[in-house]
């Protein structure tokens, strides 16, 4: 039994009645053009299902991948181009029933499939024009196009040789009985008729020939004689490939490269088709550059359409080089080029060879844009660019343009190159007194020094470790940074640090200070010198790991001190400040002044910061220790001091250990002003007492910046009092009576779930989520 391909195609359309007057016949006809307009999209789809079926119908092309959507199935196939299949949808339409007959003709019918009337044009030739249907919107009557000429619509007639007109009539425009996609296989069964369409599916096969974008190449391609050009062409799962060309054009392909090969196409010398426009490729062998393809017992044909203008070709030119961004590494050039597929470079070294055309040409990067980014350059340093333009084995002269690199940018870790800020201000290599030191350099040397205002202190080497082992005075600015970002140098303290400018700033940013050696005098900053000399306008700890041992003290007053020595500023941020208690004795105080060495001195601190900082016991006993302990002599107070204490941690430095005195952070004779907020106290240990400053006598802050609800507080110990207070006094705690009026004595209560992770071996102490603000954001 023969078997016939029937494709039953929807087009709907609009019934067109004679009216009895003008004004009925033009509102018909506008209605006839409305409805005929809004027909567009079932006209589109019966020509796409057209197309689509030929395609497949021919068998030279194969599938690679079947979608679905709201009925419409696209289809890729392995050379690239897509088709779509639409099913259809409820309209009022005339439906033609378009086939192909035993013989490979088109044919259609317009009663249903009963009787066909040829169109007289082969599905299957390989120069046949896919048919193409539209509706004439001025008289509502079916027209098929067989040439694929503007001049070649004829109106579709039935079988007593009238035109078809699209009357109206309920009906269902689908396409196709089925279509589905079972393993491998793509299933076309058409409407009213037994055959179903088998294409296989070979989703890992692929020849397309592609633009620059990489889209199929659907437009004949156009040559100057003698021209020869390249095109991309994607492949995959290809066993073998045959290349063929028109009479006198020659075309070869190169093998795949990370699945992509080279099609090379020339054009003869001349031809007589010169003038030609380009247009949408249609099936014309005399114009075909194919490629036929194997993929195992399969084969399809991907190929383009190619034309000769017959003008000479005008050689490939490069109209202009430039350089546009550089950096330490790369440099870009931007190129123009005219008549030319592409254009290739070189960059080298200036003061190097330089390469003629047929050098750069053979062996030179190719590029198909505008520009291209030179990397892995040296810094500093100048480069020419040699480019040629060109188009198949055609190229130009060499033209060039020349650009230098800039300075290396400074690693951000670097402190010494990039820089760095303390307390605000910025110090780098550039520095005034700038100076760096290894790690093979003792600190010790730098006594006498009065150059040097900045000391960067190289740590990564792996000794990474500095000392101090005498008394170094600081009479001029000094600051101390370690130069790695990512690893804090270490700073061994054994001597002493004596400062002697009351209008300097004497810093250390980035370092691991250890306070645990030496020292039998017990501190290791001084205010020694003259009077009006000893102290300093600042003293600032920045990123630094700080531990401090028993029976030590950061800074002491001796009685070679003068009585007028001070520190305006004392300033600790975003340190680590542990206390070894693991050595024998206690340590008092970090910062321990008066023992009647100061007085009027002690009146000239003037502010103390602590922000952000972890402040902690290291593994041992816990014992007493203070932040500032002003030890008073009567009439001598620290009454201009004012005390900021913001986002700290506190791990078990607030214990009492039965006959040592009474202990706070802070013991002061008097005080300005005091700012306690956001601040995580936890301790292991029973309070006595508690409090967080103790007035000894002087003048009580006229203003205190805290509230109950503002600090957080736990203990472990819960035989311990659950609350502290913001202030006590020498003798015991203090009264409203004797704070400023309407001055309330802060008490801060103690929080359950506070603590998420502590680790007081590493001054870890981390708060739960619902408390992230309260502490410090040090790891």
């Amino acid at each position: 039994m023969k078997k016939y391909l029937i494709l039953f195609f929807v087009a709907a359309a609009a019934a067109f009645q004679s009216c009895d007057n003008n004004d009925d016949l033009w509102d018909a006809i506008d209605d006839l053009k409305s409805r005929v307009s809004a027909l567009e999209t079932q006209v589109d789809a019966l020509n796409g299902n057209i197309e689509a079926m030929q395609a497949l119908y021919n068998g030279g092309a194969t599938v690679s991948e079947v979608t679905e959507a709201d009925g419409a199935y696209v289809i890729k196939l392995t050379d690239g181009t897509t088709l779509t299949l639409t099913q259809g949808s409820e309209a009022e339409a005339v439906i033609p029933v378009v086939s192909i007959d035993a013989n490979g003709n088109w044919q259609y019918s317009v009663d249903g499939g009963k009787s066909f009337i040829s169109l007289g044009q082969n599905a299957v030739a390989e120069d046949g024009t896919t048919p193409q249907f539209r509706i004439d919107e001025s008289t509502g009557c079916w027209q098929v196009n067989t040439t694929g000429e503007e001049s070649g619509w004829t109106n579709v007639k039935d079988s007593a040789g009238k035109d078809v007109s699209a009357v109206g009539g309920e009906v269902t425009d689908k396409f196709f009985d089925s279509v589905r996609v079972d393993g491998d296989t793509l299933y076309i069964k058409l409407l009213g008729s037994d055959v179903e369409l088998e294409v296989p599916i070979l989703a890992d096969v692929l020849c397309a020939i592609v633009d620059a974008e990489g889209n199929p190449i659907e437009e004949i391609q156009m040559f100057d004689s003698g021209v020869e050009r390249s095109f991309n062409v994607q492949m995959r799962g290809i066993d073998n490939t045959i290349v063929t060309a028109p009479e006198g054009w020659t075309a070869r392909l190169t093998a795949p490269v990370d699945e992509v090969a080279t099609l090379f196409v020339k054009a003869p010398g001349t031809l007589a088709s010169a003038g030609t426009t380009a247009t949408r490729a249609t099936a014309n062998t005399s114009q075909d550059v194919a490629i036929l393809a194997t993929s195992g017992k399969y084969s399809f044909i991907s190929k383009i359409q190619v034309q000769s203008t017959g003008v000479e070709a005008e050689p490939p030119t490069v109209t202009s080089v430039t350089s546009s961004v550089a950096t330490d590494v790369t440099l870009m050039f931007d190129v123009q080029i005219a008549n030319a597929d592409g254009w290739k470079y070189i960059c080298l070294e200036s003061g190097s060879e330089a390469p003629d055309a047929a050098k750069v040409f053979a062996g030179g990067t190719a590029v198909l844009g505008t520009s291209v980014t030179v990397e892995g350059l040296k810094a500093e340093t100048e480069y020419t660019i040699y480019v040629v333009a060109y188009i198949g084995e055609q190229y130009s002269e060499v033209s060039t343009a020349t650009a230098s690199t800039v300075e290396t940018p400074p690693d951000p870790n670097d402190y010494y190159a990039s820089g760095v800020e303390v307390n605000g201000i910025l110090y780098d290599k550039n520095s005034e007194g700038a100076k760096l030191y290894t790690a093979s350099e003792s600190v010790s040397s730098l006594s006498g020094d009065k150059e040097t205002k900045v000391y960067f202190l190289d740590g990564t080497e792996a000794d990474n470790t500095f000392m101090n082992p005498a008394t170094i005075y600081l009479s001029d600015q000094s600051i101390f940074i370690g130069r790695n970002k990512q690893k804090k140098t270490k700073l061994q303290m054994s001597g002493r640090f004596d400062m002697q400018n009351r209008n300097a700033i004497f810093g250390f940013k980035n370092l691991e200070i250890d306070m645990t050696q030496g020292l039998d005098d017990n501190c290791y900053m001084g205010l020694t010198g003259e009077a009006g000399v000893g102290g300093a306008k600042i003293l600032v700890f920045e990123d630094c790991d700080i531990t401090i041992g028993a029976n030590k003290n950061l800074l002491r007053t001796f009685s070679n001190s003068p009585t007028d020595g001070y520190i305006e500023q004392i300033i600790f941020r975003n340190c680590k400040i542990g206390i070894d208690f693991t050595q024998a004795g206690s340590t008092y105080a970090f910062f321990q002044v008066g023992e009647g060495h100061l007085s009027t001195g002690i009146t000239e601190f003037r502010e103390i910061v602590f922000e952000n900082n972890v402040i902690y016991a290291k593994a041992g006993t816990v014992k007493p220790v203070s932040l500032f302990y002003h030890k008073w002599v009567s009439g001598s107070y620290t009454s201009n001091l004012s005390i900021e204490f913001v986002n700290n941690s506190t791990g078990d430095i607030l214990g009492y250990t039965s006959g040592q005195p009474g202990h706070a952070l802070f013991i002061l004779g008097g005080c300005a002003e005091v700012t306690f907020s956001k601040n995580l106290i936890y301790s292991t240990q029973k309070q006595n007492p508690n409090a967080i400053i103790i007035l000894t006598g002087g003048s009580y802050p006229t203003t205190v910046n805290s509230a109950a609800n503002d600090n957080r507080y736990y203990n472990t110990n819960t035989t311990s009092s659950y609350a502290y207070k913001l202030f006590s006094t020498a003798t015991g705690s203090i009264t409203a009576e004797v704070l400023p009026a309407g001055m309330s004595n802060v008490v801060i209560y103690r929080t359950d779930n506070l603590i998420d992770e502590v680790d007081l071996s590493t001054g870890t102490i981390k708060p739960t989520a619902d408390h992230a603000a309260y502490g410090s954001s040090l790891e």
